[in-house]
């Protein structure tokens, strides 16, 4: 006998469905009864089922043997595990396309879209796959369909498939199968079977049934004893004349298959409609919904729209709501259900919220498998493979902790160790081949801690040389294999001898004991689906080949899921909109309701698209057809929607965040907006904070959820909160002490107590010029980076820092050497000075941390290009020689404590009459003198590698201090530097040193009578000296003699040059007179003594500066610490405008409480 049910979306037929099966099965316990529900639903209607049994026997506990609840997948199992059928080896998709990609391969000559090896991509291989499915299920004979009705593009894709399909369908023959080969079997077993006649099926909640399913549905409504089919429709009737477009078109299509085949099989069947139940606010939604009932007033309670600040208020929304109906209403948890059209948007809201709230869930989206770490050390050894041993790819393999070596007895050391071992590759850019080298020879670099440090060098070499030999070992064994077998055991052993099973049984144990019971089912899952894939493979592969082994495991784990089990069953339910859902909930809440997720539109092509899925059909000439799911899908969206809206009994909640993660603003979907219309309901706005006491309630829940908001309302001042943060306290102490103090956090350091000062400094600092600019920057970077003395990692890369190190040393060198030589600079040919560079350049680069730097390529590539800037910059010096009387006498000159030059010393009182004093100490990069006429002439020369000029502005603020001290240093030891006479001091000079001289290309380089500049003329001026110089001209005519030439130009020092009436033209803000300079160096020590007296006393501001463009933020290390948020009231920048030479002058004079003119 064959019965339809049909009801309305609203209607409770699976039920009904289940009260007949149970008391069938009651009433007769020796015939098999089978429930066939979609598989997501099995677990709750299997519930259900023995719920009602219990009822009827009277059993608190029931045990079943015939009465059967199944998917059409485990209807399968069922009917086939006994039979004496050989079942076929099911092969995994990963594995499936493999063997597609050899036939394609085989084939290639005689296709017309995988002409070349581009075209085959694992995403159209897996298009075709589908593909093939679809043509199997559907009985489609791929010779027997009409050319001439089909177009170029729908004719090319047939021709190529019917080649592959015949070939992949003889491949799969009697050794193995598709994922969907059992559906094939059932049915090929169902039509010869004569078991059926005394089975009873009941089919319930179903739509849609593939063509299989439907092939399955005909066959057991012919044979069995009775077939019991529910279906839902638009009015709880069967209309034959649905069509596309119509609302319940799909299901409607589904009952007239059926009645078709019954039709012409002669079959009896009858069709009842469910009664109609009493009106109630779930059915009257229906009816707006449907068109089929008018707008009723109780609708507008039953409905409630909700327009959230953001997805983290959407969910909020959603855990406040449970809550407090759990606490106040005696609701259970279990009868609440979340809905979402895209739920793994909300993964990482809904999770923590509900944890917070302690509200036991049940999460259906299935969590992928690609994330686990065996997972992740599989994808780094195919890196390894295809890559060599990449850093990146090496530790993390150390990272997923799945090969720890024995002599550890602690994860926590193993893990410290692994880091240590990153930080310290990353200093020595070790890569590739030299993972292979021993660490001892990288540490002459000296560029960390850590290369000071043997044993714990010792130690992480241990780790270093354990890995790289198993992993050696490990590919050159695995490397040489051609037998798939060998292969696949060598891979296993590989595993199985460094204890990776081990550790995932240890993980899972750790899990069992602290009560994750679904973290505790991943290692073995994991394992189980890495065994699966590893036969898989030994069923397509004829002859073992690494990187398609690694393919076919990574592609498999792409694919994977974790199966779970809801660990209680009083626990909220969340599952993704299309997911077929039992009824039986109170209230449900359907979130992300925005515009771009409802309807659920798919629009992802398929290999045959809908156009060429029409012209198969029509051209087909048997029986069979091609279904376009994704066409069904989309004609099916109101009719789902529907179904969700029918889920609840007391309320349903229906919400949209106005912005996305990106600040992106969203619009409510269509769906949204129809509801809002046809129930008038009052749409309630979700914000992410309170604003006023009226919005308490909203985020009330349990103490640790509702402290953050209570602890906002209570810094708004506004609201009183404090008998129920009094409440708060009382429940969770401590934290709650905690979160209220820090609720008063400004974001502002404290200064040190001159106590803590001393500990950390001591009475005398030490330092240098740039430290103390530091401080001007951002005091409170200076202690960080020189109290604390908190460094960022260090890596090995050639950046601005390490390029302007180089650039120093070699010049450093190469006055060095010519000194060294006893060579006159002026004598040297331009060959002589390239061989010296050359020699200099092969010096320098055999030190470690240059050494390790040129193991790059690139790198190697960026030092011939610094070279070539050194060259121009060495070659520009030596054309000038013979223009000035300046020699370079020191390179790289230190000055301070212990050394040959002395340093500057400043002391002072505190406020409690104690010494203090700061020292400082430096290095000039060259410091050139010259002997004329009895008098000894002296110059400083600092290289920088981008063009600079010395700025009256920074300097004012204490940021420019370097040249002024390079003077006071060179007036302090005149002695030292002019052998017991007096020297008379030039200036203190930039000399840039860069590679970026303007291009033809530039606008700047075209003058205004569309002339070319001269290009030599424009680079010269970039290397000629600009910083602080005296106007004295009497010493300018000594060092460059040329200048005593009327009209003439320095071609030595910018912007200097002699007028037409005889007098020098000074830069304007560069030059100073000597008493002006004595002012400037006065000052100098103002800044220098200011500066030690803050940092000694304690004082620490977060005072950035700015200036114009610039900022003491853009290359800070230390950002993340700062928190500097400019929109807070505490923090300010401090900003520095730019001054003249007159300005600069009268400000010195009002620090230094001076009187006079200039």
């Amino acid at each position: 006998m064959i019965n339809v049910i049909t009801g309305r979306q609203v209607d409770n037929l699976q039920n009904d469905i289940i009260d007949q099966a149970v008391k069938s099965y009651y009433q007769d316990k020796t015939h098999d009864v089978f429930i066939i529900v979609p598989n997501h639903i099995k677990f709750t209607t299997e519930v259900r089922a023995l719920s009602k049994l219990s009822v009827l026997t009277n059993k608190k506990q029931v045990a079943v043997n015939k009465l059967h609840i199944l998917s059409f997948s485990r209807l399968a199992w069922y009917f086939l595990k006994d039979e004496a059928i050989k079942l076929p080896q099911i092969l995994d998709d990963a594995a499936s396309v493999m063997l597609l990609e050899q036939i394609v391969k085989d084939h290639q000559n005689e296709l017309k879209l995988f002409q070349n090896k581009n075209q085959i991509t694992s995403g159209a291989l897996k298009q075709m796959y589908e593909a093939i499915l679809s043509v199997r299920a559907g009985n489609i004979e791929l010779e027997n369909i009409d050319n001439e009705k089909l177009n170029e593009e729908t004719s090319y894709k047939v021709h190529d498939l019917r080649i592959i399909y015949d070939d992949f369908i003889e491949r799969l023959s009697e050794k193995f199968a598709t994922k969907d080969e059992m559906q094939l079997l059932l049915n090929e077993f169902l039509a010869k079977s004569n078991n059926l006649s005394s089975m009873e099926f009941y089919f319930s909640d179903f739509s849609h049934f593939s063509l299989q399913e439907l092939t399955l549905v005909r066959l057991i409504s012919k044979k069995a004893k009775n077939t019991t089919l529910a279906f839902k429709t638009k009015v709880g009737k069967i209309d034959s004349k649905a069509e596309p477009g119509d609302y319940d078109y799909v299901v409607q299509r589904t009952i007239g298959q059926l009645e078709h085949f019954w039709q012409n099989q002669q079959l009896n069947y009858q069709t009842t409609e469910f009664p109609l139940s009493q009106t109630n606010p779930s059915s009257l939604l229906n009816g707006v919904w449907t068109k089929t009932s008018s707008f009723d007033e109780s609708l507008s309670k039953f409905l409630q729209p909700v327009k959230a600040d953001s997805r983290y208020a959407e969910a909020y929304f959603v855990a406040r709501t449970i809550y407090q109906q759990v606490a106040l209403n005696h609701y259970r948890y279990q009868d609440f259900l979340v809905l979402a059209p895209n739920l793994s948007e909300y993964e990482t809201y809904l999770t923590p919220i509900l944890r917070q709230n302690n509200i036991p869930f049940f999460n259906d989206l299935q969590k992928e498998m690609k994330y686990h770490p065996l997972v992740v050390a599989v994808e780094n050894l195919q890196q390894i493979f295809k890559r060599g041993f990449q850093t990146d790819n090496v530790i993390a393999l150390m990272k997923t902790q799945l090969f720890i070596p024995e002599w550890y007895k602690s994860v926590a050391r193993y893990q410290n160790d692994v880091d240590l071992l990153e930080n310290f590759v990353l200093a020595h850019g070790i890569k590739g081949s030299l993972w292979n080298k021993p660490l001892k020879n990288f540490v002459d670099a000296e560029v960390i801690a850590l290369d000071k440090s043997e044993q714990e060098v010792e130690e992480l070499e241990r780790l270093r040389q354990y890995f790289i030999s198993i992993l050696s070992k490990f590919f050159e064994e695995i490397e040489a294999e051609k037998d798939p077998q060998a292969g696949v055991t060598i891979f296993w052993k590989f595993l199985i001898k460094n204890r990776v099973a081990k550790r995932l049984e240890a993980w899972r144990k750790e899990a069992n004991d602290a009560g994750d019971l679904q973290l505790a089912q991943q290692p073995e899952q994991v394992w189980s689906t890495l065994n699966d894939l590893l036969k898989d493979y030994l069923l397509v592969a004829k002859e073992f080949s690494l990187e398609q082994f690694f393919d076919l495991l990574i592609s498999g784990f792409s694919e994977a899921n974790f199966s779970q089990i809801p660990s209680t069953l009083d626990a909220v339910n969340i599952s993704e909109m299309g997911m077929v859902q039992g009824q039986g909930y109170k209230q449900v809440f359907i979130i992300g309701a925005t515009s771009s997720n409802l309807p659920q539109i798919e629009k992802i092509p398929g290999f045959f698209n809908s156009e060429n899925l029409e012209q198969l059909n029509d051209g087909n000439n048997t029986s069979g057809y091609l279904e376009d799911q994704q066409k069904i899908n989309n004609l099916d969206q109101n009719y789902q929607f529907g179904n969700a809206l029918s889920l609840a009994s007391d309320k349903i909640y229906i919400s949209y965040p106005v912005i996305n993660t990106a600040n992106e603003r969203l619009e409510p979907s269509i769906f949204y907006k129809q509801l809002l219309r046809l129930t008038q309901a009052e749409e309630f706005s979700q914000h992410d904070l309170p604003n006023s006491a009226g919005d308490l309630l909203t985020f009330m829940t349990n103490p640790e959820a509702s402290l953050g908001y209570l602890t906002y309302l209570k810094s708004k001042q506004a609201v009183k909160v404090d008998s129920i943060l009094e409440m708060t306290e009382q429940k969770i102490g401590e934290v709650a002490q905690n979160v209220l103090e820090g609720s008063s956090f400004k974001n502002i350091p404290e200064n040190l107590s001159p106590e803590l000062a001393q500990e950390i400094y001591g009475d005398r600092i030490e330092t240098s010029v740039s430290q103390l600019e530091t401080y001007y920057q951002n005091s409170f970077e200076y202690f960080l980076n020189y109290g604390l003395h908190l460094k960022k990692r260090f890596e090995n890369e050639l950046d601005v820092i390490q390029a302007g190190n180089y650039y120093h040393e070699t010049f450093d060198y190469l006055v060095k050497k010519i000194k060294e030589k006893n060579l006159n600079f002026a004598d040297l040919t331009d060959s002589k000075l390239t061989e010296l560079l050359i020699e200099v350049r092969e010096e320098l680069k055999e030190k470690g941390r240059y050494r390790q730097l040129l193991n790059d390529p690139f790198n190697k590539y960026l030092f011939h290009k610094l070279d070539q800037t050194t060259s121009n910059v060495a070659h520009y010096w030596h054309s000038n020689v013979n223009k000035t009387t300046f020699r370079p006498q020191y390179s790289e000159l230190s000055f301070g404590k212990n050394q040959k030059v002395t340093g500057l010393s400043y002391s002072w009182k505190d406020e409690n009459n104690k010494k203090k004093i700061v020292d400082l100490r430096g290095k000039m990069d060259r410091v050139d003198l010259a002997k004329v006429n009895d008098r000894v002439l002296g110059e400083v020369i600092d290289y920088k590698s981008s063009a600079k000029k010395f700025d009256l502005g920074l300097f004012a603020n204490g940021i420019s201090m370097q040249m002024i001290s390079y003077l006071e240093v060179l007036k302090k030891n005149n002695k030292f530097f002019a052998q017991g006479k007096n020297l008379d001091v030039l200036g203190a000079f930039y000399q840039n040193i860069t590679s970026s001289l303007e291009r033809l290309s530039s606008d700047k380089m075209v003058l205004s009578n569309y002339q070319i500049k001269d290009l030599l003329k424009e680079s010269t001026k970039k290397l000629m000296y600009n910083g602080i110089l005296i106007a004295d001209e009497e010493i300018l005519d000594l060092i460059e003699p040329g200048m005593d030439k009327d009209r003439a130009n320095s071609e030595i020092y910018s912007s200097v040059k002699r007028k037409v009436n005889g007098d020098i033209s000074w830069p304007r803000n560069q030059s100073f007179t000597p008493d002006q300079l004595e002012l400037l160096l006065a000052y100098n020590s103002y800044l220098i003594k200011n500066a030690g007296s803050e940092i000694l006393s304690g004082k620490i501001k977060l005072d950035p500066y700015t200036y114009g463009q610039q900022s003491s933020l853009t290359y800070s290390d230390f950002k993340d610490i700062f928190f500097f948020d400019a929109m807070l009231k505490e923090n300010n920048y401090h900003k520095i405008k730019a001054i003249d030479k007159k300005t600069l002058l009268n400000l010195i004079k009002e620090k230094l409480d001076l009187d006079g003119d200039e």
